[in-house]
């Protein structure tokens, strides 16, 4: 069963009725506990789409602890890896949304996983790491345990998922990129991540402003913007880069010589849109993309110059070698490698709320690659259960249509572009 190792934590939501925020009073609104936290929020998700999940983390004694271990155990899923602290306080945050469902601020308090999260306790559970399908960490954890968690990981192949968190936390893992297999930032955590490696891209996005271009026009506008920083982080040695931008979906960033990336593409019938990119045929896309074995891809740069790439069945997940040494950081916005982006559009909704919105994402896609499940697929599994997410008042939903979920993602899949920068 795939492991997530993350916070536990007790959220407390604030959501005005009608008037604005205004700083320095109070305003009319409702206030709710919900059980939160990105790994527990992971590990649930997962978990209610049929996936059993294993979750590593650390709770105190008290009311708010109780609340969550109760939670945990009428899900019937085990605390066996839940660290049960006497003399810590439960993670707790107290977040402000608008009257739009956005996140408008938020205080956290998780000081007992930062001191309490120990390599130690992780280290206990290293025979249910390393039989894991993959990995899951969140960046409240301190460098040390991310440290712990990706070596275990490392020594048994199995994939690591690392979610940056916040912009502040998203920099706890930067020694350990060259390890993780996806990464999953918002714009603001992908430019801190790449900033923090080097400072030649600093100040690179804020260069110009967005155009008015809508749909597909615009994610691509955005990217391009990005791209310094997509490049900064691949040449680490990552994997892959699940961009999430909001109500513009999600973009799938890797590298074209990625395998697994040419795999997954290959054997499709591609176009060229209106925008210049590359769509799927929007027919036979989800027959295409279960097939593991691709035979050819031909893609077309920018400068009109077509090129034939060969695929070979190879390990999905395979980490590079212990004498592989990436492009350094300092040349790779010089050197500026293709990378192939494929865009999953996100699906019209009613916002109620954001929160656990991207968590879900997450768990979505890594409950289909549990499954087996192809990698673009799969994110786009990620998304639909992102839709229930956002229709929801919690973090997590209380159930699942699958009926609905296996509809979504057939429309997902057939507004898919692909692109390359």
């Amino acid at each position: 069963m795939p492991v997530i190792i993350g916070a536990m934590v007790l959220d407390i939501h604030a959501v005005p009725f009608a008037a604005d925020l205004q700083r320095g009073t109070t305003v009319p609104g409702k206030v709710t506990y919900v059980q939160g936290g990105v790994g527990r929020n992971v590990a649930e998700c997962i978990t209610k789409l049929g996936v059993p999940a294993f979750l590593i983390s650390v709770v105190g004694q008290d009311m708010a602890g109780q609340l969550l271990v109760a939670h945990w155990l009428s899900l019937g899923l085990s605390i066996e890896g839940v660290q049960q602290c006497a003399e810590c306080v439960t993670p707790v945050v107290s977040a402000v949304f608008d009257t739009k469902g956005e996140l408008a601020t938020a205080v956290a308090d998780v000081t007992a996983l930062e001191e309490h999260m120990t390599p130690k306790w992780i280290c206990q559970f290293v025979d249910i790491i390393q039989s894991a399908p993959v990995m899951m960490v969140d960046a409240n954890l301190m460098p040390n345990v991310l440290e712990a968690a990706c070596s275990l990981a490392r020594e048994a192949n199995v994939p690591i998922w690392f979610e940056p968190v916040s912009v502040p936390k998203s920099v706890r893992a930067t020694g350990l990129l060259k390890y993780i297999t996806f990464a999953s930032p918002n714009k603001a955590e992908l430019i801190s991540m790449a900033e923090n490696l080097t400072c030649s891209v600093k100040g690179m996005m804020s260069q110009g402003s967005l155009s008015t271009k809508t749909g597909s026009a615009r994610v691509k506008e955005i990217v391009w913007k990005l791209r310094h920083h997509i490049y900064v982080l691949l040449a680490t040695g990552m994997k892959y880069i699940v961009l999430t931008l909001g109500k513009h979906g999600v973009v799938l960033c890797s590298t074209r010589n990625n395998p697994m990336f040419q795999d997954s593409l290959g054997q499709m019938d591609l176009s060229s849109d209106a925008d210049g990119g590359t769509t799927f045929d929007a027919i036979p896309v989800a027959a295409i993309l279960s097939r593991a074995i691709a035979s050819s891809l031909t893609e077309t740069s920018s400068d009109g110059i077509s090129s034939n790439v060969t695929n070979t069945q190879t390990n999905i997940f395979e980490f590079p070698n212990d004498s592989y040494e990436p492009p350094h950081v300092q040349n790779a916005v010089q050197s500026e490698p293709k990378v192939m982006c494929v865009h999953l559009p996100a699906l019209p909704s009613t916002v109620v709320s954001l929160s656990g919105a991207g968590d879900c994402l997450v768990a979505g896609t890594m409950a289909a690659l549990s499954g087996n499940c192809d990698l673009v697929r799969s994110l786009a599994y990620g998304v639909a259960v992102a839709r229930l997410a956002v229709q929801s008042d919690s973090n997590v939903p209380e159930c699942f249509s699958r009926n609905s979920i296996s509809d979504d993602v057939q429309f997902v899949m057939s507004q898919t572009q692909v692109f390359h920068i």
